[in-house]
């Protein structure tokens, strides 16, 4: 009796250790290389709300993505009415600059704003760059500082998804937290933004959560 008592919590402990394991292994965060582009055509609906120097409003937000060029190169665009243009480097997603919703420039950053990749939890990084503001082509050195936080669920009125969870400032004065899945093409699921009354632009906040993607077919 006491052998096969043994041997039987001997092969539940084995079994539980195994379950351990493979849990374990299941939910180890991965590693993301770089964005998954999402075709053109593909349209995502955000609901956003704001105010003070993020702009006052209070309802969806409709981006198409396109094709575009900026300085003779080919781009990605990301458009929306209610938002103006997000041009970004079709290789490494960097972005490159902003347009207003009469394809006017607004801003454009060198080196291209992106992403620390490849991105992994834990992962730092600081980086340097130069925003060149119009039509006055002034030019503002900008420092932004994060840090990849974590990898888990993110529900938002699209459902639910894996994400990584990114936060980071820029020049101290400016807050973003962040949830994307770069594999999935959804570079952005769900953001925070909150910037102090320390910003040339004064307070301000932001909340966006993806309502819809929808993918055209091939």
């Amino acid at each position: 009796m006491n052998i096969k008592f043994t041997t039987h919590v001997s092969a539940a402990l084995l079994t539980s250790a195994a379950l351990l394991l493979t849990a374990g292994c299941a939910s180890t965060p991965p590693t993301a290389q770089k964005m998954v582009i999402s075709p053109a055509g593909t349209v995502t609906t955000y609901h956003r709300k704001s105010s003070g120097s993020l702009g006052s409003f209070d309802g969806q937000v409709v981006w198409t993505h396109a094709s575009s060029t900026w300085d003779g190169k080919p781009v990605i665009a990301f458009g929306a009415p209610q938002a103006g243009v997000s041009l970004h480097d079709p290789v490494h997603f960097g972005q490159l600059a902003t347009l207003n919703a009469k394809g006017q420039p607004v801003m454009s950053f060198d080196p291209p704003i992106d992403y620390p990749w490849p991105l992994q939890v834990g992962k730092t990084w600081a980086t340097q760059h130069t925003v060149t503001l119009y039509p006055s082509g002034n030019q503002v050195p900008v420092k932004i500082e994060g840090k990849v936080e974590s990898w888990g669920d993110v529900t938002v009125p699209a459902g639910t998804f894996k994400a990584f969870k990114l936060v980071w400032s820029v020049n101290q004065s400016e807050l973003e937290t962040r949830w994307l899945n770069p594999a999935e093409g959804l570079a952005t699921i769900k953001r925070h933004v909150e910037r102090s009354a320390a910003h040339p632009q004064g307070a301000g906040v932001l909340d966006a959560e993806l309502l819809s993607r929808v993918v055209p077919a091939r």
